[in-house]
């Protein structure tokens, strides 16, 4: 039997990176790649849905820094637990480095954790390799941001070590800042036997910075199917009212990296989301938030977010949506019922433009969001988390809703474009 493994990482608290897996490993079938498919996971994430589904996980090679000094409520993180996970990624990078090297590979190897050698063993036996599309690929400088392209990168160089096919599916990627960045991501996409990228904005930061072609394909979550729950289910399972426009609303705890002052920003973020939830209500809209990912870390937990912005909100006047038993395939369908989305999470976005449900993107960090809004002729519908106020999201949604037929032709052509490019990228895999 062939093995095929898939990173990075898959948890079945992530909807939408398990949507990637997911279909990352029906893309590599239906171009002819048959056999055992393997997916690397970090530690105590779930992944329960993803074995059903027909994955089996291994563990990374080359771990996070965090794991000796776990810090799960990590919206912001002191000197002190960086100065920690600095000594333990110097190490790391010593091990790690040493692997990358066939001769003295075998000199490390009895050393390591069983766990991490029954990874390499996979590895070694693995007939090709699939980087799973999504976005992993943007540095944003800063102390920390060489290691972190090294850390990210780093089971493509261990793979291409090991002389193996390696399948870059379609990525967004940039910005590249930090000590040696864009060295280590054109050194890493060189390795792959094909690249691609899912938006115009990273081709275009592909080839200006790093001297790089890569085709553009459609995120691969379009593609995901619905589940097999019916409209009727969603709304009578879940007691979600029907005598009101439903507005799905996703969002996320976040960093704001950017900023001088980050804690002031989120705690604006959260006032101004729930002036918008208001005024939504207000104008006969259902408010609908959804926890599109759930997390054991807080900086990744929706629901987090979503707690405290709730706090200045009549309980009245929104619904909350947290099912965390739902695989992707589930929640996409739950994002069928609704009438609009506005979205932080992008595969939010992505699931409901799939539905044919129209909508606005908060968009964050890397080039996912503004990209592929970009390529959808609907960047006016885009707004960034550093800039969100009320007021522009309901102007924003005010033109959304009278603009409602024109963004669904839009939607209908890019999604009609999308299915030939699927056919179109297994066909260039094949070959």
């Amino acid at each position: 039997m062939k093995k095929y493994v898939i990173i990075p990482n898959c948890s079945d608290l992530n909807r939408g990176d398990q949507a990637l897996v997911w279909e990352t490993k029906r893309l590599a079938e239906d171009a002819g790649f048959k056999g055992d498919f393997y997916v690397t996971v970090e530690d105590h994430e779930p992944i329960i849905q993803s074995e059903i589904f027909g994955l089996i996980p291994i563990s990374l090679v080359l771990k996070h820094p965090s794991r000796f000094f776990k810090n799960n409520d990590n919206i912001t993180y002191s000197l002190f637990i960086k100065v920690k996970w600095g000594v333990v990624a110097f190490f790391d990078f010593i091990y790690s480095l040493l692997l990358l090297c066939p001769v003295l590979n075998v000199l490390v190897y009895p050393f390591l954790p069983i766990s991490i050698r029954k990874s390499i063993d996979v590895l070694k036996d693995a007939d090709a390799i699939f980087i799973k599309g999504g976005g992993f690929v943007h540095f944003y400088g800063g102390m920390t941001s060489s290691y972190y392209a090294y850390f990210s990168l780093y089971h493509i160089f261990f793979c291409a070590s090991l002389k193996k096919d390696i399948y870059f599916l379609p990525n967004s990627m940039g910005p590249y800042e930090g000590f040696a960045v864009k060295w280590m991501v054109r050194k890493a996409l060189n390795l792959c036997k094909f690249v691609s990228v899912r938006e115009s904005l990273s081709k275009n930061m592909l080839r200006s910075e790093l001297g790089i072609e890569a085709p553009v394909f459609p995120d691969l979550a379009l593609y995901l199917p619905n589940s097999r729950m019916t409209k009727n289910e969603i709304f009578s399972r879940y007691s979600i009212p029907i005598d009101r426009p439903l507005v799905a609303i996703t969002m996320r705890p976040h960093r704001f990296p950017k900023s001088r002052t980050p804690k002031e920003d989120y705690l604006n973020f959260k006032k101004e989301m729930s002036k918008f939830v208001e005024c939504l209500y207000s104008k006969g809209y259902m408010p609908m938030l959804v926890s599109h990912t759930l997390a054991i870390n807080t900086n990744e937990n929706d629901k987090i977010c979503i707690d405290e912005v709730v706090k200045y909100v009549n309980p009245k006047h929104y619904v909350l949506f947290s099912d965390e038993t739902l695989n992707c395939q589930e929640l996409k369908s739950v994002y069928s019922i609704c009438d609009y989305i506005v979205g932080t999470r992008f595969h939010s976005v992505i699931f409901s433009f799939a539905n044919n449900v129209p909508g606005l993107a908060i968009t964050y960090t890397g080039n996912k969001a503004q990209g592929i809004m970009k390529d959808f002729g609907l960047d006016s519908y885009s707004i960034c988390i550093d800039d969100v106020t009320a007021d522009d999201l309901i102007n924003k949604f005010d033109m959304l809703v009278e603009n409602k037929q024109q963004i669904l032709m839009k939607i209908e052509a890019y999604l009609s474009a999308a299915r030939e490019k699927r056919n179109t990228l297994i066909n260039t895999i094949k070959r």
